[in-house]
């Protein structure tokens, strides 16, 4: 039997927390809902993040230190050796120096936040010392460590950490020159180019957009054309075997002409991934001229997604590229010079040191460019790499700045915070009148003449970036769009925007947000049911069903086989819904295994042959199996995307080879058919697919333990959505908002191995659809309030 933590009344309410100062202790008041949400009150900023800090610890203090080390390269220090080749990458990826900086050059209100949410975290530390045995996460004494105190610097590297360092710090442009120089030696320079920019474009004019195209254009700068251009360097890089990520994330807002029964909606899923505890944390914040309530992961100093009493906000990651690599010619005579601007100059250089649980420290020399920190060193061509990025030293003022964007009451207000995010974010807004908006994130840089943005660059000063291109330009942005609502799945932001660069994500006219676009457009108006029932239907659509299924019923048309047809006729008369009704474990119907088998057998006979031994990162159907989920969702790969293209007679490229499109077609649906009889038997219409289960990981997303190993939690079928999802309806006279944060709220374990109340009561919520209120009004927290704590500090 589970056993369910309840601590003592005289626990939760015992006295105040005493700190030695000269000023009159202050109070923060601390309010837990049904769901064990905190909701603090405070009468200035830094209470208000005491209050924070402290109600964190409570409840993640294992996931939030694993985190601080997952950020900082302090791993091996508590787990071991096993762990320092990932402390050196990640050491070698941030620049310690420039973090301290920033913060010390912010604003006293500003740095209360980081260092009253630093206090508050230790405050409660220090009642974990007095009383370990009932109040000491049993996860620390598996591992048998302890956690350390927190300092501002550890808050402001959280967000760095797993924001900029993750989200904005894509880069793929290595891995694309190993591509193309594999494709150069099978196909010469110019088929290796054209089918290149067939995988990867660099620009596409035909991608659904989530601003309509009337309403937002910019035309295509003449040094984005023509075809790839490569730089001349053989480099000693591994081609990787899969895609780096699939998912990401999905958002829609309703405008008030298509609302009934209230003036906006907006509705966001995140696709962070899967882990236990939830990757997100609910909070709501009220005082200090703050009033919001919503979640956001790790517990960031601002909410990602929430609303204020004026305005809902949401984000998904933007794609657009804001990181290049440059390769730096190291001077023959001295290794750790390079050649910059018509003279050589010294690396910048410091030293790490690296603790290592039950062995000795480790000293790791990290190195820097002008341009950024070397990831990768080629010594023997005498080439280092640096990865320059748009927003390095731009983290605290991005993270500031989205945190002002809660604070705004109107459009203009918060576009103007949106528009300093220097990280590639789409924004999303909705607020009490009706009025709905859009901003496409990042500082995009203006590139020399000749850059092709998915290739390194020669890094002596002649590629360097010009400046940031003006947010006229780069930056699609809108206030109620023509079409009434918006809709995001991480497609193109908006006509003429260049595409990333990176060769497993591209913007092509194939793109799953149709899924959105397509129902949002089919109706008149939307009850608020009916806007989350779009969830429902999105969650288990197959993504790739739209684009296929008229190419497999064409090219059938024309054939006689039986086996085929029956194939055909099930095919057609699928709703592209993938689900397990009967709980049985497997996908409802023979479609599911049909279509998903053909998918998997149209790239081997279409791309294969093309791309030899570099067909593996293209080789990816993106679909869960039972045995493997994904890791952040299902999406249209690069590999699909690009058949599709061939398919429909698009793209500089013929990968069909002077072949039919019907015989590729049907020679890849017997395939599929062939493989499913092999293994279960040769009646078609009684052909499975079991169920892709979704795990919630006890490991984080960088592969770090978060919580024990016994943590595992599993649902009993992946969904195409979000890690969280809300809803947040907006009218006049006030707003309601929905959440669900699966596992749950607070992941303590005593250690006794007694679990919170709240450790995993949203996990069945989640898998049925269900959600929770986000109290807001006073009155309403009241009303649902459980626990309340009064917190004494000095600042």
């Amino acid at each position: 039997m589970k056993k369910i933590l309840i601590l003592p009344i005289a626990l939760l309410l015992h006295g105040c927390v005493s700190i030695k100062s000269q000023e009159l202790p202050k109070q923060v008041r601390l309010v837990r809902d049904n769901y064990g949400v905190p909701h603090i009150y405070a009468d200035d900023i830094y209470g208000l993040y005491y209050g924070y800090g402290y109600a964190v610890a409570q409840d993640r203090l294992f996931q939030m230190e694993m985190t601080r080390r997952t950020t900082q390269g302090m791993v091996a220090e508590v787990l071991g050796a096993h762990y320092l080749d990932y402390d050196k990458d990640t050491r070698r990826l941030f620049d310690p120096a420039s973090i301290h900086q920033q913060l010390d050059g912010l604003a006293e209100e500003d740095q209360d936040v980081f260092a009253g949410f630093a206090a508050g975290m230790n405050a409660w530390l220090s009642e974990i010392r007095t009383n370990a045995d009932a109040l000491m996460p049993k996860q620390f004494l598996d591992h048998q460590f302890e956690p350390g105190d927190w300092t501002a610097y550890d808050v402001a590297m959280i967000f760095v950490g797993t924001m900029a360092n993750r989200y904005g710090d894509f880069n793929t442009e290595l891995y694309n020159l190993k591509i193309y120089q594999s494709l150069v030696s099978r196909h010469g320079e110019a088929k290796a180019s054209r089918l290149f920019d067939l995988l990867n474009p660099r620009f596409t004019n035909d991608a659904p957009t989530t601003i309509p195209g009337d309403d937002w254009s910019v035309p295509v700068p003449d040094n984005l054309a023509g075809r790839a251009q490569a730089m001349d360097a053989a480099v000693n890089y591994p081609a990787t075997a899969g895609p780096v990520t699939t998912g990401m994330s999905n958002c829609y807002v309703i405008g008030k002409d298509k609302v009934e029964g209230a003036n906006s909606i907006l509705v966001n899923g995140p696709q962070f991934g899967w882990f236990n505890p939830a990757y997100v944390y609910s909070v709501g914040l009220h005082g200090g001229g703050i009033d919001v309530v919503g979640n956001t992961p790790f517990a960031y100093p601002m909410i990602m997604f929430g609303h204020n009493k004026s305005i809902a906000w949401g984000s998904t990651w933007g794609a657009g590229d804001i990181v290049d690599i440059y390769a730096e010619q190291l001077d023959p005579d001295k290794s750790r010079g390079y050649w910059y601007q018509g003279k050589y100059r010294d690396l910048m250089h410091r030293v790490e040191v690296i603790r290592v649980r039950g062995g000795d420290a480790v000293y790791l020399d990290v190195y820097r460019s002008v341009h950024g920190p070397i990831i990768l060193e080629d010594l023997d061509a005498g080439v280092v790499y640096a990865k320059h990025r748009a927003w390095a030293g731009r983290e605290l003022d991005t993270l500031l700045a989205w945190l002002a964007a809660t604070h705004t009451r109107d459009f203009e207000s918060w576009k103007g915070e949106a528009a300093k995010s220097a990280i590639n974010v789409n924004m999303y807004f909705a607020d009490v009148h009706g009025n709905i908006g859009y901003f496409f994130g990042g500082h995009y840089p203006q590139r020399a003449a000749g850059h092709d943005n998915r290739f390194p660059v020669t890094g002596d000063g002649s590629m360097d970036w010009l400046n940031r291109l003006p947010i006229e330009r780069a930056n699609p942005h809108i206030k109620n769009p023509t079409s009434g609502f918006l809709a995001n799945w991480n497609n193109k932001p908006g006509l003429g925007v260049m595409n990333p660069d990176f060769f497993f994500f591209s913007w092509s006219a194939a793109d799953r947000v149709d899924l959105l676009n397509n129902a949002l457009a089919s109706r008149d108006v939307f009850t608020a049911n009916d806007a989350w029932a779009l969830l429902t239907e999105s969650s288990y659509a197959d993504v790739h069903a739209a684009y296929l299924l008229p190419l497999i019923d064409s090219a059938i048309h024309a054939h006689a086989d039986e086996r085929l047809l029956t194939a055909n006729g099930i095919l057609q008369r699928w709703d592209g819904q993938s689900l397990d009704r009967d709980r049985d474990g497997n996908y409802d119907g023979a479609a599911t295994a049909i279509f998903r088998t053909f998918v998997g057998e149209l790239l081997k006979k279409v791309l294969a042959d093309d791309l030899g031994d570099v067909f593996a990162p293209f080789s990816m159907t993106g679909y869960p199996t039972a045995e493997t989920p994904t890791a952040a969702g299902t999406n249209i790969q690069t590999g699909v995307k690009a058949v599709i293209e061939s398919l429909s007679g698009r793209g500089g490229y013929d990968l069909l080879n002077g072949e039919q499109a019907a015989t590729l077609i049907l020679q890849s649906l017997s395939a599929a058919l062939d493989l499913l009889a092999a293994e279960q038997g040769g009646d078609t219409s009684a052909f499975l697919l079991p169920v892709a289960k979704r795990p919630f990981s006890p490991i984080n997303f960088l592969g770090i333990p978060q919580a024990g190993s016994d943590e595992l939690r599993i649902a009993s079928i992946e969904q195409n959505r979000g890690t969280e999802n809300n809803m947040i309806v907006l009218k006049e006279n006030g707003i309601v908002g929905w959440e669900v944060t699966p596992p749950g709220q607070n992941a303590f374990i005593n250690p006794a191995g007694e679990q919170s109340l709240h450790y995993d009561d949203q996990l069945e919520m989640y898998q049925t659809f269900g959600k929770k209120r986000m109290w807001f009004y006073a009155e309403d927290i009241e009303a649902n309030k459980v626990t309340e704590r009064t917190i004494s500090y000095s600042h």
